[in-house]
């Protein structure tokens, strides 16, 4: 059975404007989510963040503070298997809402990605122990709180750690 490390964040979402910057400083949430990178890897030395679980209105606060247009968003439902074409569907928020009902899969570069290619795309390596961060939509979490966590191999001894961090902390 494989388990995963995992920590959870807690943030004011009303602390954030509707471009996703924070009122107080500007700091967008992609920066924020940068930090709690940060923070998991900093809490578990050996090991970065693989996965962070949010609801949809947190999900939609990290695109605004990209600046992501709607194409630019990926998405696919596991649970009915519907894979988007972001080149064919402009809106591909809409559908994604539309037909969606469980966990949507999405990226973002980790903080730790350092090498680029001319086009500015990631350039993956197999020794790297650095990917993309899968988001993750899940509803049932509460607004104003995410998840970053990383599987472990299969069989290791180490249990799921799970912590609620004051949001005074990190946000």
């Amino acid at each position: 059975m494989e388990k995963e490390l995992s920590e959870r964040y807690h943030f004011n979402p009303a602390d954030f404007d509707e471009n996703g910057c924070r009122l107080t400083d500007g700091k967008t949430f992609r920066d924020v989510v940068k930090d709690l990178e940060h923070s998991f890897h900093k809490a578990h030395t050996t090991e970065y963040a693989l996965n962070m679980y949010a609801n949809a209105q947190t999900m939609r606060l990290l695109a605004l503070s990209n600046n992501a247009e709607p194409f630019m968003i990926y998405g696919m439902d596991l649970h009915l298997g519907h894979v988007f074409d972001p080149e064919g569907d402009p809106y591909i928020n809409k559908s994604i809402d539309e037909y969606s009902e469980n966990v949507l899969v999405y990226g973002i570069d980790s903080v730790y990605m350092t090498d680029f290619d001319e086009y500015g795309n990631p350039i993956l390596t197999e020794d790297s122990e650095v990917f993309p961060l899968t988001l993750l939509v899940d509803n049932t979490m509460r607004d104003g709180e995410l998840r970053l966590s990383t599987p472990t191999i299969d069989g290791d001894e180490s249990e799921p750690v799970t912590n609620d961090v004051p949001q005074k902390e990190y946000v």
